[in-house]
């Protein structure tokens, strides 16, 4: 390949990098307004349910309580939209 194709080939792998990098902050940004809408109280209770399992569980355990967690990931984005929509006004 010649000096000007590589450069060609990784200014363009820049620019895909560069749009990944954005995806990335947009969809943290989104989670980050989709946690502000829910109460603390409830994040604060699911957070020392969750470490409070893990911690009974023993490391072994909560790794695969974990998997199981990516696993049902679906589902608790379906119950976090009904809380906030319980949890809005009308």
């Amino acid at each position: 390949m010649k000096r000007a194709q590589l450069i060609a080939e990784i200014e363009q792998l820049d620019h895909q990098l560069a749009l990944r990098i954005d995806i990335v902050h947009l969809s943290g940004a989104l989670v980050q307004h989709q946690l502000g809408r829910i109460p603390p109280a409830l994040l604060v209770g699911s957070g020392a349910l969750a470490g409070a399992l893990s911690q009974r569980l023993g490391a072994g355990r909560s790794r695969s309580l974990g998997m199981l967690g990516v696993r049902l990931l679906p589902m608790a984005e379906s119950l976090l939209r009904m809380v906030r929509l319980l949890w809005s006004p009308l």
